[in-house]
């Protein structure tokens, strides 16, 4: 990636989006594919790591519909998710007294264990990966995936533009 663009036109917006989006998901998929090689030998998935790092965050442990929805995945491919953790003793899942039809995930000591042995992992190829970037390059580029986000996620792009309209409009530096 040593071409800043590769568009024909640095000054044309429409060209600048697409770089961006481009560059986003490419490394994205490198970064998970690096991950992914650090954490070989715990054998477990992405998506497996994805739910243990969710509940680790949530001490009173989510139902497992908002835990789906967190992770971006529907409710069947959890269950079988959650089943191989539940096997492997990672994460427990309880009935809830205030619906019989939900369960409550909770993640259990040897998840947290892992989690703990797996963040060393991913603390230092963070450190790696963002080693020549500024701390001003790091709070820019959170603001832009923020707007991002807000602009691409379903619950606010249906409600006439919403929260991502204004996000839209939110300065990314005092200049602006």
């Amino acid at each position: 990636m040593s071409a800043i663009l590769v568009s024909r036109d640095p000054s044309d917006r429409s060209d600048l989006q697409y770089e961006v989006a481009f560059r986003l998901a490419l490394v994205s998929r490198r970064f998970r594919a690096r991950f992914a090689e650090r954490v070989k030998s715990s054998s477990q998935t992405e998506a497996r790591w994805s739910a243990l790092y969710q509940l680790a965050r949530e001490p009173r442990g989510l139902i497992q519909s908002e835990l789906a929805e967190r992770m971006g995945i529907q409710g069947p491919t959890l269950v079988r998710l959650l089943d191989a953790l539940e096997v492997q003793g990672l994460v427990r899942r309880l009935s809830t007294p205030e619906d019989r039809r939900a369960k409550r995930v909770m993640i259990q000591p040897a998840g947290e264990e892992m989690v703990r042995e797996v963040d060393i992992i991913a603390e230092q190829l963070r450190d790696d990966s963002f080693a020549g970037v500024t701390m001003e390059e790091l709070r820019v580029t959170l603001r832009v995936l923020e707007k991002l986000g807000l602009t691409l996620d379903p619950a606010v792009s249906g409600t006439a533009h919403g929260e991502a309209s204004k996000a839209r409009h939110l300065p990314l530096s005092s200049q602006d």
